[in-house]
């Protein structure tokens, strides 16, 4: 009997000695992985970052560098160093490095593009440019470009990843719908009716673009303005909270506005005394012998009309920035996208004075279509503003 145990024992330790052989052969030929991770303690998703690198921290091959940025100086200053040596900012947060990819976020999408990173950098080698910046590990050879990398999960469509999905498309939606506003339109409409008694055709047309190109140089600054703030503000959750909570406010109260709205309504924002005011000021801006006093006064009331289109919109402008901001965006591409909003915002302007200037025959047409564009402008608003606050990882697109 104490043979067979003997032998049983033995057997036992030989087992679990061949299989700690195996398990430090399987270690000693992978290569360790650092993950540089930054973060805001105000941040919810970077708190479930967190733990499940806590978790993933668990593997003795994976160290995880942990950098705050929104309060702490020895973070930032990594961050900034971060920022110089990719030539990206980092300007949401989570944001992770591993091996040479990139991710902003926390979701399934994102934890699989880490986990098979981590996999990938396990059993390849990967240049580690960030360690040797940070000292962390030794100068080595080879490319160390960093790629943004991971998907992400829309509501109703599902798991996306990141490049088959286009901000452009954001844009183009957004500005068209930001476009069909009954304020702009129906000076716009007005302007045009002014302008029949311009006799110089030539005339017509240079004031009507002049005024369609100062509206929309005002609001691409108007937005670059905002965009600006929300970068510098970036990392403060409550900024994010604060611009959710005005598109919920924004869009509901635009849709009441669109479900009690009578039939003979424009823009609200424009009583009936400052519309017979703002129609004398065309009417002599029109009738100024000096043609260009006419421009510099087309010129002034885009912008005066502008500032109050912007209240017409309640928000749908300053939402799109903030989506911008979410995604961490280059310099340029910022810069196109805010154009490329802008432009699809005078899309409708655009054929309606083309239309109008051919045929002089469009009367009312902000009051046909200011319903139907502030139920859906409303709904829209709600719906980002309830992602901003709840869901703002599925307003990153990454690329």
């Amino acid at each position: 009997m104490f043979k067979k145990l003997s032998t049983w024992f033995l057997y036992t330790i030989v087992f679990i000695l061949i299989l700690l052989q195996v398990n430090t052969t399987i270690y000693a030929n992978q290569n360790k992985v650092n993950i540089y991770y930054f973060y805001s303690e105000t941040c919810y998703y970077c708190g479930q970052m967190k733990v499940y690198f806590d978790e993933l921290e668990k593997d003795p091959l994976i160290t995880i560098h942990r950098y705050e940025i929104s309060v702490d100086k020895d973070g930032q200053e990594v961050a900034r160093k971060v920022e110089d040596l990719l030539s990206t900012p980092i300007r949401s947060v989570p944001y992770v490095i591993v091996g040479r990819q990139s991710f902003i976020g926390y979701n399934e999408g994102v934890v699989e593009g880490i986990e098979e990173a981590i996999e990938f950098s396990k059993n390849n080698y990967v240049r580690d440019i960030v360690g040797e910046m940070l000292g962390i590990v030794e100068p080595g050879e080879g490319d160390g470009s960093i790629i943004s990398g991971g998907k992400f999960k829309l509501p109703f469509i599902g798991e996306v990843d990141a490049a088959t999905v286009s901000l452009p498309l954001l844009a183009i939606f957004m500005g068209t719908l930001d476009g069909f506003n009954p304020c702009a339109m129906w000076v716009l409409l007005l302007l045009i009716s002014m302008l029949v008694h311009v006799k110089e055709r030539w005339k017509m047309w240079t004031l009507g673009i002049v005024f369609l190109a100062t509206s929309a140089i005002m609001y691409f600054f108007f937005m670059l303005s905002w965009l600006n703030i929300t970068l510098l503000f970036g990392s403060v959750i409550y900024l994010r909270l604060l611009i959710g909570a005005v598109a919920i406010g924004g869009g509901g109260w635009n849709l009441k506005k669109a479900l009690t709205q009578k039939p003979d309504d424009g823009c609200e924002v424009v009583d009936v005394d400052q519309r017979r005011k703002l129609s004398k000021r065309i009417q002599a801006i029109t009738s100024e012998k000096t043609f260009l006093l006419a421009i510099v006064g087309i010129m002034g009331l885009a912008i005066s009309v502008n500032l109050v289109e912007l209240l017409c919109s309640a928000g749908l402008p300053i939402i799109f920035t903030q989506v911008l901001a979410l995604n961490g965006l280059d310099t340029l591409q910022t810069i196109g996208y805010l154009l490329l909003y802008v432009l699809f915002f005078l899309i409708d302007d655009l054929v309606v004075f083309f239309i109008a200037m051919k045929t002089f025959h469009l009367t009312g047409l902000s009051t046909k279509y200011s319903k139907f564009s502030g139920i859906i402008g409303g709904t829209i608003m709600v719906i980002l503003g309830i992602l901003m606050i709840f869901r703002p990882e599925w307003l990153m697109f990454n690329f």
